[in-house]
């Protein structure tokens, strides 16, 4: 599934059948590359995250959790926590680990099932999950052609 295909997708409370968010984008972690979390808009202010082990499935029509109170303020995460919002990929500039840019990522390819990462996708290329390094602040860091 692509990350654009997944954004305004609902996010519903198993236990309460409410809708409490939409997807807006992910998170993602190296290592294996996978989403380490979705990002959400809910009625509360701020950001919020849903951490994908928390994701009870992700359907066609809506993303199931277990509960609202797995949803975390973003203020409250640490910076380093892979879920957290700097280690969202889709704006930043891909560098491989010689420092070649490779484009900006525009979308992410995921498995909707485990989360694992098939692709970041940039303008001029389809980059596999596996070459995946780190995500920063400023920049995603990916393995040079060999």
């Amino acid at each position: 599934m692509l990350l654009s295909k997944a954004q305004g997708e609902a996010v519903m409370d198993l236990a309460t059948a409410d809708t409490v968010g939409t997807v807006t984008a992910c998170t993602v972690a190296p290592s294996p590359a996978r989403i380490a979390g979705l990002r959400l808009k809910t009625r509360d202010r701020g950001h919020h995250t849903l951490v994908w082990e928390d994701v009870r499935s992700f359907g066609p029509d809506a993303v199931a959790v277990e509960g609202a109170d797995r949803i975390r303020d973003e203020k409250d995460m640490d910076p380093g926590d892979p879920a957290g919002a700097t280690h969202d990929p889709v704006g930043k500039a891909v560098l491989t680990e010689t420092g070649v840019q490779k484009g900006t990522v525009i979308d992410v390819e995921f498995d909707e099932r485990s989360g694992r990462v098939g692709r970041l996708l940039t303008a001029e290329e389809q980059i596999p999950g596996e070459d995946l390094l780190g995500v920063g602040s400023h920049a995603v860091v990916v393995s040079a052609p060999q």
